[in-house]
């Protein structure tokens, strides 16, 4: 079954409904973008996990204007491809609960004047960066980490990063997904 959003054909599959570790050898990125159309800005989040399922680092990043959901999502997962290149990571897994924006990227099915297209294309040129990476999509539920930071930082003043210590307010999410492994 195929349907349409945004203009990108989707594929009916299944995806996975709750985190899973990546393969040995690899990181996953969890990323996810929330929206305040009150204060006229988005929230940018992202997990780094290991294979073992490992919290690595978070960071909680925030945009400013009114955009629409696709636009913020296709933001935290170029800001999650930028701070992977600044980490020097060679084998990443990247999901995103956006199917728009994960099939687009795994499939060039979008044009670079769309509201997201010209995203897409640094996306695109950040993952060759990348020896070894994938794309994939995640249902909400097995994105809710993401979730969480992404709706931190619209009441962030300033960008967040955590390398090493889970921040307090998301530990409780982190340690739930690792029970789910």
């Amino acid at each position: 079954m195929l349907s349409k959003v945004h203009g990108v054909t989707i594929a009916a599959r299944q995806s996975e409904a709750s985190w899973k570790p990546p393969d040995s050898g690899f990181v996953k990125i969890n990323t996810d973008g929330a929206i305040s159309t009150e204060k006229r800005n988005f929230g940018m989040g992202a997990i780094l996990r290991d294979c073992s399922g490992e919290f690595m680092a978070t960071i909680a990043c925030k945009g400013q204007g009114a955009v629409e959901a696709t636009v913020a999502e296709a933001c935290s997962l170029r800001r999650a491809l930028q701070w992977a290149h600044d980490l020097s990571l060679t084998r990443i897994i990247m999901e995103s609960d956006c199917a728009c924006i994960t099939t687009a990227l795994n499939t060039d099915s979008f044009t670079a004047n769309s509201n997201w297209g010209s995203i897409l294309l640094d996306c695109k040129m950040l993952m060759k960066s990348f020896p070894v990476y994938r794309v994939q999509h995640v249902r909400r539920t097995g994105n809710s980490v993401a979730h969480e930071i992404a709706k931190r930082a619209l009441q962030a003043e300033v960008d967040k990063h955590w390398v090493g210590e889970i921040p307090a307010d998301i530990a409780h999410a982190v340690a739930r997904d690792k029970q789910i492994v």
